[in-house]
């Protein structure tokens, strides 16, 4: 009986009709694309002496993307290094980061998201315990 009640059911049941259906979304946008350049610091420069650690020293890059810092750090044997602001100038690499020997500095400027400059660089170490010294290219 089941079977026959479902039978009738899907006999009474109306045939599916065609239907026309159509529809237009028209979207416009603007916007814009700029290309740039984080630009590194220029003309890099240190001193180093007898119980004085390597300062760094640099100017700040013109033109370019705007810069949300500095970020140096120490390769070759060394590490280490840190974050500066947008405006710095100068770093003094601590003693405590060094030992006898040479390593190499590595400054870059960052900026917005998560872009950085190519890398200017120096060399740095100590010749004795009390005797720093540093160099750029």
């Amino acid at each position: 009986m089941t079977a026959l009640m479902l039978a009738f059911n899907i006999s009474v049941l109306a045939p599916p009709q065609s239907t026309l259906a159509a529809w237009t979304d028209t979207e416009y946008g603007s916007g814009s694309l700029q290309a740039g350049t984080v630009n590194p610091p220029t003309n890099l420069q240190c001193t180093a002496g007898l119980l004085t650690p390597p300062t760094f020293s640099w100017n700040l890059p013109a033109g370019g993307l705007t810069r949300s810092g500095f970020t140096w750090s120490l390769s070759g044997g060394f590490s280490g290094g840190g974050n500066l602001g947008p405006t710095a100038t100068s770093v003094t690499v601590p003693g405590g980061l060094l030992a006898i020997g040479s390593g190499t500095f590595q400054l870059v400027a960052n900026g917005p998201a998560g872009w950085t400059s190519v890398q200017v660089t120096g060399s740095l170490g100590m010749l004795t315990a009390l005797l720093y010294f540093c160099s750029v290219p």
